[in-house]
């Protein structure tokens, strides 16, 4: 396989160093640093909307909301949360 790693290591030390950079450069791949501001919890995209957490949630699996993932955290952006806001109102 083309993107298939072999993980050697002699010691404890520097299997761990090995791991930690692979994981580094997976997160660096899955972040969007010109979002980092804008990032926003569940709570705090409820409280934008006016609503309850699991209404939130139903709203978000209707497609009203866009949610993102990285890793297991979960978060929406200020900014979209905003447009979907006012573009339901009209």
């Amino acid at each position: 396989m083309e993107n298939e790693k072999v993980i050697i290591a002699t010691d404890r030390k520097t299997l761990t160093d090995v791991l930690n950079e692979m994981f580094k450069k997976r997160t660096e791949e899955k972040a969007l640093p010109e979002f980092e501001g804008d990032k926003i919890s569940k709570l705090q995209a409820a409280k934008i909307a006016g609503i309850t957490i699991p209404t939130l949630n139903k709203l978000t699996t209707k497609g009203k909301f866009k949610q993102y993932n990285l890793g297991r955290r979960k978060y929406f952006l200020r900014s979209e949360m905003i447009e979907a806001l006012r573009n339901n109102k009209s």
